[in-house]
């Protein structure tokens, strides 16, 4: 039997764990898991308006396995989300409070990850239950030159090898 595997979003000082799991993570003005149109990120005049980063995380929760290892993370290659709005991402050990985005030093474009060449969250191995590996960051931008109105989904995956 494999391992049952969470992928859990933090927030808040705590780090209070929301199970995404085959979810939606959405980008906001606020530090919480909440999916709804509250606190939006808008096309601003000039400049850009950034997300509060989203901690991500994989969580063991149960399973029968040895271990699991090269726990990394990916898109599609390609962005669909238009003109002017973009998603960064890294690989961060320790947990922080989330904050508002000011910036994407330190960060790169998430679509240069994919299957071929993924960010990677930890080689391990890693054993047992419970969170594994470096959290993964991601914040979105919205430039002023965006295409106006919500935007399409995304998809991120997060895998990793298991014995």
């Amino acid at each position: 039997m494999a391992a049952t595997v969470q992928i859990i979003e933090k927030n808040g000082a705590g780090g209070t764990a929301t199970d995404k799991t085959g979810g939606t993570i959405r980008f906001k003005n606020a530090d919480n898991s909440t999916v709804d149109l509250n606190n939006p990120m808008v096309k601003p005049g000039s400049g850009s308006d950034w997300s509060f980063e989203k901690w991500l995380r994989l969580n063991i929760t149960g399973g029968t396995f040895t271990q699991i290892s090269n726990i990394k993370a990916y898109s599609d290659g390609t962005s669909g989300l238009g003109t002017g709005i973009n998603v960064w991402a890294k690989a961060v050990t320790t947990y922080a409070t989330p904050a508002e985005g000011t910036a994407s030093t330190g960060y790169a474009n998430f679509f240069t990850y994919t299957s071929g060449a993924p960010l990677s969250l930890g080689a391990g191995p890693f054993t047992g239950t419970g969170e594994k590996g470096d959290h993964l960051v991601m914040l979105a931008e919205v430039q002023s030159t965006a295409s106006g109105g919500l935007t399409p989904t995304e998809t991120l995956t997060v895998a990793w090898d298991e014995i």
